[in-house]
């Protein structure tokens, strides 16, 4: 939750509510802001937390949440059981799958075929006039199809990662939600990543090589790199803010980042820096780059980062979502 109201019905952003803390005063009593509902929730300050083998503590975004007695009213658009009731429920149900156990179960490698452009059933698609002895009609009717349905389910796979992010973790959704690829069975841990875990989510792309799965990534925007005037490079960048992680030796670092490429600058930078959003899709995982610069506080005394990124072009805008508006 963004915001919330107090007992006379004044409206607080997150904000404005981290101002009233850093200033000492008073945090209200707050209530949930959608008018169906008013359930009591609460405040959680921002704070930072060391992680074994980071070297800056990881910054803990403050947010405003339910009380350990509270629960939001069905229909509440915070009300994550049935936001997720909506979600599948409107879904292609060859996407996410009814199970006897009353679980669902969704399907990732449907996805990453079409994403990678093999058509949803995984043989690679072949567009109307470019295969030997193809009319046109039929063919120009199931790629059409094909679109439509991988549209649907990146639809439907934007929603459920923008519902995670709100999540403060994989316990709620992993109860109601298998993710499967193939045959394999795929754990949220695997699926999902915060900034936290960003070296997790590389060493898992760089493994999967080409055939790796779908992940999302939340993440806060850093900056947005457009190409110079008469460069061969087409694509901006959206960059995020990186992992920086300790290693055995104090002149040596290592940082994870991760970027989205595509053509379109006006639309990146329709998030702008210090935005929160999630990002899903076929990650790339680059060949890591070390690089030495003088250090900080040492000028003499030179310092080696190996950067390691990951990369995701996407093919639907709905691939990269703001999650704090």
């Amino acid at each position: 939750m963004r915001s919330a109201l107090d007992r006379r019905g004044n409206a607080w952003t997150v904000e404005a509510l981290q101002a009233l803390h850093d200033a000492q005063r008073e945090i209200p009593d707050l209530v949930c802001d959608h008018p169906p509902c008013g359930c009591a929730v609460r405040f959680v300050r921002r704070y930072q937390q060391n992680r074994s083998n980071r070297i800056e503590p990881i910054d803990v975004p403050a947010y405003i949440g339910l009380t350990s007695d509270s629960e939001h009213v069905a229909g509440c658009r915070y009300d994550a059981p049935g936001r997720l009731t909506a979600i599948v429920g409107g879904s292609d149900p060859d996407f996410v799958k009814a199970l006897d156990t009353g679980k669902r179960e969704l399907r990732l490698l449907v996805l990453h075929n079409g994403l990678r452009g093999q058509g949803l059933s995984g043989t690679t698609s072949v567009r109307p006039g470019t295969g030997a002895g193809t009319s046109g009609g039929k063919s120009t009717i199931d790629v059409v199809q094909s679109e439509r349905r991988l549209s649907s389910y990146v639809r439907t796979m934007a929603d459920l990662v923008a519902l995670r992010a709100l999540c403060e973790a994989d316990t709620f959704l992993a109860s109601e939600l298998i993710l499967r690829f193939g045959t394999r069975r795929i754990a949220w841990k695997d699926f999902f990543f915060e900034r936290e875990r960003y070296d997790e989510a590389w060493a898992l792309v760089r493994e999967g090589g080409t055939n790796a799965f779908p992940v999302a990534l939340a993440a806060t925007v850093r900056s947005h790199y457009l190409p110079a005037a008469g460069s061969k490079n087409r694509n901006a960048f959206l960059n995020c803010e990186s992992l920086f992680r300790k290693t055995g030796a104090s002149d040596r670092v290592e940082t994870f980042e991760a970027s989205v490429a595509h053509q379109d600058a006006n639309w990146l930078s329709e998030f702008p820096v210090g935005a929160h959003i999630v990002m899903f899709g076929i990650w790339r995982a680059q060949d890591s780059v070390e690089k030495q610069v003088k250090g900080s506080r040492n000028q003499s005394k030179a310092v080696t980062f190996v950067t390691h990124k990951l990369m995701l072009e996407p093919r639907f805008r709905r691939q990269v979502i703001r999650t704090d508006v």
